[in-house]
């Protein structure tokens, strides 16, 4: 059986990407934390290590050269634009150092193995043309976007100069069921404590909201691609308004759209609008599975299971 080294597995993505590759690989499991925070089912054999990755790099390749990766999925780091904004420096240790220490702990391995780099498309910033393409130029808007293009840039050097295998994808707003912050756990939070839902802005701009579980299937078929390209968007290709997807969520609640309200206040670091270009993802086999309203009706069954 393949082996796999997931970072940051206690994280959103990282939980889910353990639970859906673990029939395929012997997975490896790399947090902050002393123990596993998800699931673990009978049968489970996934090795879990506590392990700071912004620190030394020894730890690291202590772990790697008894496990010796297939493929390391890079999932650690933080993915708070608002925390970035606050505390740039905590943001550029958890999704830029953590990076740096990975691939200096791997430097001296002859087996190289594919690592796919969660990036963000935070680095786009305010897109000058809808759809975005993999090739537009990046201009972050926040600390937490311009560390994932640094994170990007490193990347691509170790590929060209060392040899490295690694692939960055840009997922655009995921979102699914265990997922505690942003917009999704914000409604619902909001509505249970008020009654109502207002949100920042004008509700007029738009995302390209993409479910964890299709994240995981793009993963899986960028994992069995080899082309040339390091740089996959990771999206449905649609645009959906912030408006939209309040007045959906209301009615998945139970409430009429008109508890929706919007305050008009701009978060910094906030884009207006993103629909992503996802050519390259679809040559690759990619559709997707989850409507955005069956997405939503199942994180609210999920989140009233929380109180």
């Amino acid at each position: 059986m393949k082996k796999m080294v997931i970072t940051g597995v206690n994280g959103f993505i990282g939980r889910h990407a353990k639970e859906y590759f673990e029939k395929e690989y012997e997975i490896t499991g790399l947090d902050l934390a002393a123990n596993y925070c998800g699931d673990r089912q009978p049968g489970d054999t996934m090795t879990y290590y506590q392990c700071n990755m912004s620190q030394e790099s020894a730890e690291m390749a202590a772990i790697f050269t008894g496990v010796q990766p297939d493929v390391i999925l890079h999932c650690a780091g933080s993915a708070n634009v608002g925390a970035s904004v606050v505390n740039p420096m905590a943001d550029l240790d958890g999704n830029l150092h953590s990076l740096y220490q990975l691939l200096l702990a791997l430097k001296s391995f002859e087996k190289r193995p594919q690592i796919i780099f969660l990036s963000s498309a935070g680095i786009y910033g305010n897109p000058r043309q809808l759809p975005v393409r993999e090739s537009d130029a990046a201009a972050p808007m926040s600390p937490y976007g311009l560390h994932k293009h640094m994170a990007e840039e490193l990347c691509e050097y170790y590929n060209r100069i060392h040899g490295y295998r690694i692939r960055s994808i840009r997922i655009f707003s995921a979102y699914g069921n265990g997922l505690r912050k942003q917009l999704l756990w914000d409604i619902y939070q909001k509505y249970q404590n008020t009654g109502r839902i207002e949100l920042f802005g004008t509700g007029d701009e738009t995302r390209d909201f993409i479910h964890v579980s299709d994240i995981m299937r793009a993963i899986e078929l960028i994992l069995a691609y080899d082309g040339p390209e390091n740089i996959i968007n990771v999206a449905n290709g649609e645009e959906v308004s912030i408006r939209e997807l309040a007045e959906i969520y209301a009615g998945k609640l139970g409430a009429d759209a008109d508890v929706v309200s919007f305050n008009g206040m701009v978060k910094e670091g906030d884009p207006r609008n993103w629909r992503a270009d996802i050519s390259l993802l679809k040559k690759l086999g990619y559709e997707k599975h989850m409507a955005l309203s069956d997405g939503i009706e199942a994180y609210v069954e999920w989140a009233r299971k929380q109180e």
